[in-house]
């Protein structure tokens, strides 16, 4: 399959919503145990009582992504993901804000060279680091980002609500040094 990468005008995009969602039988557990001395942390994965499901809609260009770069990828002509990053000058990375495959375009390689034409950019950029978010919940893109050379940054026990821990749902740093 040809895959072919360009980069989009923020102003084409303006108004694009993207809706991100996925399904998933289990997540991470993140259990965080105080000691006299520090704490104990580990993230464990287990299955939920039943599978949580997520359905998100985004808009792509907004003020917090700052001075980002999108780039498409078309398969034929048709518009099958996009990704967004940022370069990060201040502390030397590239965040990944966004990135999206077509479900009927998952697992054939689209997303690995979006990756790798962010990797290649920041590089181009003198990044020392790719960072991006997930949640302990999202096992596919956890696997895909372990698979692409990501590895656990940090967490947020309550990014989203009060209550992530108990949920399933913890914000993940992940990393990928360059």
């Amino acid at each position: 399959m040809n895959i072919e990468l360009k980069r989009l005008d923020m102003a084409s995009v303006q108004d694009h919503v993207v809706v991100f969602q996925y399904e998933s039988p289990g997540h991470y557990k993140v259990d965080i145990k105080e000691t006299h001395d520090g704490w104990n942390i580990s993230l464990k994965k287990e299955d939920f009582p039943q599978s949580f499901r997520k359905k998100e809609p985004e808009v792509i260009v907004s003020p917090y992504k700052g001075d980002s770069e999108i780039y498409g990828a078309f398969v034929g002509g048709r518009e099958v993901g996009f990704i967004q990053f940022e370069h990060q000058a201040h502390n030397g990375s590239v965040r990944v804000w966004d990135i999206e495959v077509a479900p009927e375009f998952r697992r054939m390689g689209v997303g690995k060279a979006m990756m790798d034409r962010c990797r290649a950019r920041s590089r181009e950029l003198g990044a020392r680091r790719m960072v991006l978010e997930t949640q302990t919940c999202n096992l596919k893109a956890i696997a895909f980002y372990r698979a692409m050379g990501f590895g656990l940054a940090g967490f947020d026990a309550s990014f989203y609500q009060n209550n992530d821990l108990e949920r399933g749902e913890v914000r993940l740093e992940m990393a990928l040094l360059l």
